[in-house]
């Protein structure tokens, strides 16, 4: 279903991500949604004695078209630091494919499997693909149904999401918004590290499941909440601060 064309609205969320209950890291994310175009930006970073998973910060800017109310890339840069190493991705795409793709990095390690180009097709990158199109029904379980392909320039994988439950969720001002709850299967593809334990703990059909908050002005959900139960306790990465902002029409 098409956004009507005088939509603009904003999406702003601060993340806490935590393990057990404490907190390891933090993510700042903003969206910016045009009629035709879109905008996002996002930085943050893990540290902590619990960040055994994931560790180290960076920040990701993309930019791209809305195509039939979906947000479609047009370019997605990241720059990540972890401990000693850097790495830097740019990718450009031709609607769903990758025309160009950038990535300085440190040599890669021998159980890499490699990226076969049939796998930069049909993707998204993967802030881009939690911009969620629905329908008139914001809660409509076909919001759930859906698999996201995302490439970010050294990984592609797929998550396939299904419908769980609405739920509610209050942000900071203590404002109460229905949310959409969907399961997520996480599936590699190629990119990673087959000795990997962070793709093996992925893969083993763990209770993962995203929060989806409509955006007003528009038809796109935006994430409010990830999280993913281990036998070591949840890990969460939830929105402690989130504002969706319905902005005047250009008058276009």
């Amino acid at each position: 279903m098409a956004v009507p064309a005088e939509a603009q609205a904003r999406f702003d969320a601060r993340y806490t991500l935590s393990m057990s209950g404490i907190a390891i890291g933090k993510l700042t994310w903003r969206t910016q949604l045009g009629p035709s175009d879109y905008t996002i930006s996002a930085n943050g970073g893990v540290s902590g004695f619990l960040s055994l998973l994931v560790k180290g910060e960076g920040n990701v800017t993309v930019n791209g078209q809305m195509k039939d109310g979906r947000p479609q890339p047009s370019s997605f840069a990241s720059a990540v630091v972890r401990e000693d190493e850097k790495v830097n991705v740019q990718i450009t795409f031709d609607g769903p494919r990758v025309r160009d793709l950038k990535v300085d990095e440190p040599p890669l390690e021998n159980d890499r499997v490699p990226i076969a180009d049939a796998h930069k097709v049909g993707v998204t990158d993967p802030l881009s693909a939690f911009l969620i199109p629905g329908s008139d029904d914001p809660m409509a379980r076909e919001g759930c149904e859906r698999t996201l392909s995302m490439f970010d320039g050294r990984r592609r994988y797929d998550l396939t999401l299904s419908f769980k439950r609405t739920d509610m969720i209050k942000n900071d001002r203590g404002k109460q918004n229905m949310v959409l709850v969907c399961a997520i299967k996480f599936t590699p593809m190629s990119g990673h590290r087959a000795s990997s334990q962070l793709i093996k703990f992925l893969s083993e059909g763990r209770d993962i499941e995203v929060w989806l908050v409509p955006v007003p002005g528009t038809r796109i959900l935006a994430p409010v909440r990830l999280a993913i139960a281990s036998f070591l306790g949840n890990m969460v990465l939830q929105a402690s601060q989130f504002e969706t902002t319905a902005l005047a029409a250009s008058g276009k």
